[in-house]
């Protein structure tokens, strides 16, 4: 809790866009959950998030041609649970080769964005809610410890810094995956080096 390669960011308490869930319409798409250009009906479902491998959160969602609608509960410290109906409307933007791009409108400002943050009762842009970047208030060590679970993910390994990288990607060549085996070695004994020398110091 707290120790070497759980994430945490020792010496601030600020929250970052990586401390709140948060909805980005490029998973949307890669997922193949947003409408076409002849798309005319409605489609339902759920997202989930996950704070580790415990639950979360979840919200309803239902996506028509110009909106996304989240019906989820929110729970405020010494509240009760509400529910919640969020409607976000769709922006869309030329593609230099063809086609369209969809963008949110955020519900409060309205200023085009590609991912809503859930800050408070409501799904809103980062600017509404003041939230800055993980990486602007993150130290040398967690910038180390982010880029090596960035390169993990890649290779389809664990979180865990850790545990070893063993298999390499399917499709992938092999000096490919060497190279990256490599930077993931560096990054990692950089963030362990930086982290003993901190605690070292206190």
């Amino acid at each position: 809790m707290g120790g070497y390669g759980s994430g945490r960011r020792y010496g601030t308490t600020v929250t970052t866009t990586d401390d709140v869930k948060k909805i980005d319409i490029r998973l949307l798409q890669k997922w193949g959950r947003l409408p076409s250009r002849q798309f005319c009906g409605t489609h339902w479902g759920s997202l989930s998030w996950s704070r580790g491998e415990e639950p979360a959160g979840s919200s309803n969602y239902e996506i028509g041609r110009n909106n996304l609608v989240l019906r989820f509960r929110y729970l405020r410290a010494s509240e009760p649970w509400r529910q919640v109906t969020e409607t976000v409307l769709f922006d869309r933007t030329r593609c230099n080769y063809g086609g369209e791009r969809l963008w949110f409108l955020c519900p409060d400002c309205g200023r085009r964005i590609a991912v809503l943050y859930l800050g408070g009762p409501r799904f809103l842009c980062r600017h509404c809610y003041h939230l800055p970047y993980s990486s602007q208030h993150e130290s040398y060590t967690d910038s180390m410890m982010r880029k090596a679970r960035k390169i993990r993910e890649r290779l389809g390994a664990s979180n865990n810094l850790f545990e070893p990288v063993w298999d390499k990607p399917k499709g992938m060549h092999w000096n490919t995956f060497e190279r990256m085996l490599e930077k993931e070695r560096i990054a990692n004994n950089q963030s362990w080096v930086t982290w003993v020398r901190h605690f070292e110091r206190q």
